[in-house]
């Protein structure tokens, strides 16, 4: 039976970090190739304290690269913990480096605007751990480096040197039996500095191994174990007592490579089915929204894009819905009530002229009907002036079956009477006429008739503000038969009706000898015009929701583009690809909501304000409630898409410096 320090004896054996002929070679075109590795060949155990120095551009970083999975070999091999892994290998490197690599960044590299606690637990979430048991293990982390009270301060407001202990909680957290640490004391002063370095030797003598990339004299001296590399080769590899630990912590640190299950107790079948576990979608909500919360003004400004594109959609088709009233209530009000007929006295059976009003108003659905008859050219005059125009001839309520705006001489009512006249504004001013409240008189081709009202508005017959109307006349057939045009308003709706029962109520003998004019069957028209409108406003809203997402594709890009150091440490920490494109669509997502929540108060008000400005009834439908919100999270979501595919491609290695 073996004994417990041969047991160890073996542990110690077993290298934790094992390089045979790893080279790295990076090539662009136009440009020769560059080898930053050349053929490293190295061992390290676990329980190490190693320090790599070297001059700068000699394959430090490169080789940390390496051992970090953040980069792949160009050729060699490499072995982490009895496995051959490549950063390549996607899930697989990510689990990896999430469970077993803890890294310390010189430039920290934690979530900026939020509590620290956030940046210490990030390890733990993409391991995919319940909630409760992160927040337990950050707990212990944080109180290891002595800032217990600073758990939930802003990252933002912390020291240099407590932010690189915060970083060094994130690797307690996690149990890292690899920590990296690049550079972790070059932007502290030395008494930061020393505090890092003696947290560093606490981690290691707790059983972790640790390797640090360092310019630092101070650093080198407190490993046990210097590599020198330059040029891409190991130079040197040196062993040595670190002058911050006396021989009994040194040995108790060895002691530790051979148990180091106790600082690591967890099963690895437990870490195993843990990794292979993924995120949960509820942790992924709060990491998304939280990040949104912590970047307020760059949130602002992509909200108010979605904002602005919103209030578009909703404005339009919220006016929409109005022009489509508007146009139905025009249409009952105008045009589809307007039906005419035409005919000539010569035909037989034709009814007396004076009897066409009392006839049509007797169909139901008529409100006004009236005669006209047009007179051979004419002289008009007054006293002063005279004009050579077209006289009618008004049987019947000509001012409401061809909708006159008429100035009424106070003693006249009712329909034009025989001798009585009403002259079109233009006109009347050629003429020079009087005031109409004297009751002036004016000669028609030598017959005299009174002004009773002057036409100051002729929707159905415009050119009637240019010519005159007199009332009825017993000499309009003497000279034979006349052309006879009947003028009806119907109710709303009704024209279509009255339009089919108008030939047989004028002549029901020969009834096709009135030709009916009516107009095209309303909803028909009016669905028409109602389509046009809309195609029209859905066209600006297309428009607008296109410009949206591109503005909004532009500023997420470019806010990808300033998280990149952010993105290369959560796939450092164990984060995918797939995590980090749905982390920005998320994102995308709530400014999505919000914007479309404060695009549809901008809508409603819009509608509101162009509606009462242009005297319409303002027509909110329901839909537009959840319309806007889809809306909002449709543009936030399309913009943030290509922005989501570029952050899921960064590569870590190349955006940590960033």
């Amino acid at each position: 039976m073996p004994s417990k320090s041969a047991t160890r004896f073996e542990l110690v054996d077993v290298a934790l970090i094992r390089l045979r002929g790893v080279r790295r070679t990076y090539s662009s075109p136009g440009s020769p190739d560059v080898e930053a590795l050349r053929g490293i060949d190295l061992d390290i155990t676990q329980g190490e304290f190693v320090a790599v120095v070297g001059p700068s551009g000699g394959g430090k970083t490169t080789l940390m690269n390496i051992l970090g999975l953040l980069d792949d070999a160009t050729s060699g091999t490499y072995v982490l913990d009895g496995g051959d892994t490549r950063a390549s290998d996607g899930r697989r490197s990510s689990s990896e480096r999430a469970r077993t690599i803890g890294f310390i960044f010189q430039a920290f590299h934690l979530l900026e605007g939020r509590p620290a606690a956030d940046s210490v637990e990030l390890n733990l979430l993409y391991r995919g751990m319940r909630r409760a048991e992160r927040r337990e293990k950050v707990r212990r982390a944080i109180d290891s480096v002595g800032l217990s009270d600073r758990a939930f301060q802003s990252t933002s407001t912390l020291s240099g040197g407590q932010r690189q202990r915060i970083a060094i909680a994130r690797a307690i957290a996690g149990d890292a039996k690899l920590i990296l640490a690049d550079e972790p004391t070059g932007n502290l002063d030395s008494a930061n500095a020393a505090r890092v370095l003696d947290e560093l030797q606490r981690i290691n003598h707790e059983g972790a191994t640790v390797i640090v990339v360092t310019h630092s004299t101070e650093v080198a001296e407190r490993a046990r174990r210097v590599i020198h590399i330059a040029d891409g080769k190991l130079v040197s590899d040196v062993h040595q007592v670190s002058s911050g630990s006396n021989s009994e912590s040194d040995s108790a640190g060895q002691s530790l490579q051979g148990s180091a299950s106790s600082r690591f107790p967890r099963a690895r079948e437990e870490e195993d089915a843990q990794s292979k576990g993924r995120i949960r979608f509820v942790d992924m909500l709060r990491d998304a929204w939280a990040s949104v919360v912590s970047r307020k003004f760059q949130t602002l400004g992509q909200g108010l894009a979605v904002a602005i594109a919103v209030a578009l959609t909703i404005t339009t088709l919220g006016l929409s819905a109005s022009a489509r009233a508007q146009v139905s209530a025009t249409f009952d009000a105008h045009l589809n009530r307007e039906v005419s007929a035409r005919w000539s006295t010569g035909v037989p059976n034709s009814p007396p002229l004076e009897t066409i009003p009392e006839r049509v108003e007797q169909l139901s659905g008529v409100d006004a009907a009236a005669a006209v008859i047009d007179l051979r050219a004419s002289t008009v005059s007054t006293f002063a002036e005279s004009r050579q125009i077209q006289p009618h001839v008004a049987i019947g309520h000509i001012a409401a079956a061809a909708r006159l705006s008429i100035d009424e001489a106070p003693w006249h009512r009712g329909p034009l009477e025989a001798g009585e006249a009403y002259i079109g504004d233009l006109l009347a001013k050629d003429l020079q006429l009087s005031s109409i409240d004297s009751a002036p008189t004016i000669l028609v081709d030598g017959i005299s008739y009174v002004v009773a009202g002057i036409i100051t508005e002729s929707s159905r017959l415009p050119l009637l503000r240019g010519e005159v109307v007199v009332g009825p006349r017993d000499d309009l057939t003497a000279g034979g038969p006349i052309d006879v045009t009947m003028l009806a308003v119907t109710s709303a709706g009704a024209a279509q009706q009255v339009a089919k029962q108008l030939p047989s109520a004028l002549n029901p003998f020969q009834p096709e000898q009135i030709v009916v004019a009516a107009p095209t069957d309303s909803a028909q028209l009016r669905g028409q015009v109602e389509q046009g409108v809309q195609t029209t406003l859905i066209a600006f809203t297309l428009l607008a929701l296109i410009v949206a997402i591109a503005a909004l594709m532009n500023a997420t890009l470019l806010a990808v583009n300033a998280r990149r150091g952010e993105i290369g440490m959560r796939k450092a920490l164990g984060a995918r690809d797939r995590q980090i494109g749905t982390l920005i669509t998320l994102e995308s997502a709530y400014i999505g909501f919000v914007g479309g929540v404060a695009g549809l108060l901008l809508g409603m008000a819009a509608i509101l304000v162009v509606t009462v400005t242009q005297r319409w009834a303002p027509v909110f439908d329901v839909v537009l409630l959840p319309l806007a919100i889809a809306v909002g999270m449709i543009v936030g979501a399309g913009g943030g898409g290509l922005a989501s595919i570029r952050a899921a491609r960064l590569r870590p290695a190349e955006n940590l410096r960033s």
